[in-house]
This record gives structure tokens, C-alpha cells and sequence, in this order.
């Protein structure tokens, strides 16, 4: 018992000592394109809860609005306390990489259109090089959604958002794996589309370097970092919708 709480006090102070600095985190932001991310989310479940708070504005219990600026806050704060410094050095050598960047520019196109994404994949299986083209889109969108990330922000967001609303006392165990595994697939299969369309202008050799920058050790920290980050800032928004959200009129 001794030697455990020993060495619980070594990695508490570990944790302390050697987490990513401040000034390590902003440059993180910056190259990664993070802000931008963050003000479109912002932006997004702005829209939404006023919305709702629209729609149920008879409702007089509802009266307080989740302040979005914290998302912001939340996810410096998650990145700054679970990646260390040493860590984060090697993240952002990695942002270095020519062919990162370029991958970080493309997916911060406004203009992304689902419909022309699907008749884009339509258009290049009709090409002889699709099979290897859609073969490394595919491991780069598995690396990039990883089933056991997906399940972090599925576990911290949606579950805690069904067991709170009306109608989620009803969903058990085995519904809940379920809606786990409906939401893992959706999030895989739109990230697939979003993956190969964004990825078009792309070389061979491009693809494959990219790949291998993603399945580096660094990025894979970084991956499940982020996830974390993302589930821990949105968390106490989703608990905020559960009064408003209705279970029975939202099952497929």
C-alpha cells in the first residue's frame, strides 16, 4: 500500500512538474489551426442553443445560457494538464512537416460541400489508380477517427446528454452500446468522405507521407489529447441541453 501511494505521488508530481507550458500550448493552437476550429464550434452550439432556448422559451426553468467562451478555456486547459512537455515538443516538430501543414490548410476549407464530395468519390472510382488512392484515404480516416477516440467523445458528451434527458431512464445497457456504436460508425463514415474529397488535389507520394506523419507516436498522443480536450470543453454544455432533450423524438 505503501509503495502505491508512493507511486501515485510520483506521478501526481510528474504530471506538475512536466506539463506542456502555456506559451507551448498557444504555438499548438496556432500551427494546428485549433483556433480556428474552436470558433466554429463556438459558433455552431451558439446557434444551436439559441435555437432551443427559441423554442422553449415558455419553459421559465430555462433561463441561463452556457457561456461558449469557456470552450476556448477548457480545451487549453485539458491540452496544458494531459501532454506533457516533452510530448508536446514532439508534436510540434511534427507541424513541421510540409505535407501536414498542407492536410491542416484543406481541412480548414469553408467551402466543403457533402453532395460534391460524393459525386467527387462517384468520379474516382471510374479512375485506375482509385483502388490504392481510396486505400491509403481509408487508413488515414482510421487513424484520424479512431474507434477508442470516437468512444471518448461519445462516452462524455452523448451518453451523460441521453441518461440526463427525457426518455433516458428507459435506455439501458445494451441501447446504449447501441447508440455507441451508430455514433462511432456515423462519425467514421462522414470523416471518410470528408478525408478522401479533401485530399484530392493530393499525390500518391503525398498520401503516403501524410500517413506516415499520422501514425507517428507524437500524433497519436496528439489524436487522443484533442478528443479528450474537445469531450472536456463541450461536456457541461451537453449536461446544459439535457433538460431540453427528448429521447423519444429523436430515435432512428
Amino acid at each position: 500500500m505503501k509503495n502505491i501511494r508512493i507511486l501515485f505521488i510520483i506521478t501526481l508530481l510528474s504530471q506538475l512538474l512536466f506539463s506542456a507550458t502555456e506559451e507551448q500550448v498557444e504555438t499548438y493552437i496556432s500551427v494546428s489551426s485549433s483556433e480556428e476550429q474552436l470558433i466554429t464550434l463556438e459558433s455552431q452550439f451558439s446557434q444551436m442553443q439559441q435555437n432551443i432556448n427559441r423554442i422553449k422559451k415558455e419553459n421559465s426553468s430555462i433561463s441561463n445560457e452556457y457561456d461558449m467562451q469557456l470552450l476556448s478555456i477548457r480545451f487549453r486547459e485539458f491540452l496544458q494538464k494531459n501532454i506533457s512537455e516533452n510530448e508536446m515538443d514532439e508534436i510540434l516538430k511534427q507541424y513541421r512537416s510540409v505535407v501536414l501543414l498542407k492536410f491542416i490548410s484543406v481541412q480548414n476549407d469553408t467551402e466543403y460541400d457533402e453532395k460534391e464530395a460524393e459525386s467527387y468519390i462517384k468520379t474516382l472510382q471510374t479512375e485506375e489508380n482509385a483502388t490504392v488512392r481510396m486505400k491509403l484515404s481509408g487508413e488515414i480516416t482510421e487513424t484520424l477517427y479512431n474507434k477508442d477516440n470516437l468512444g471518448i467523445l461519445f462516452d462524455n458528451l452523448m451518453k451523460p446528454l441521453l441518461q440526463n434527458s427525457k426518455g433516458g431512464q428507459e435506455i439501458n445497457d445494451e441501447s446504449m452500446k447501441k447508440n455507441k456504436e451508430a455514433y462511432i460508425t456515423r462519425k467514421i463514415e462522414a470523416g471518410s468522405l470528408e478525408t478522401i474529397y479533401m485530399t484530392r488535389e493530393f499525390t500518391m507520394e503525398e498520401l503516403k507521407q501524410l500517413l506516415d506523419v499520422l501514425k507517428t507516436s507524437a500524433m497519436q498522443r496528439e489524436s487522443k489529447a484533442v478528443f479528450g480536450a474537445t469531450a472536456y470543453a463541450l461536456q457541461e454544455f451537453f449536461l446544459s441541453l439535457a433538460s431540453r432533450y427528448d429521447v423519444n423524438k429523436h430515435k432512428r
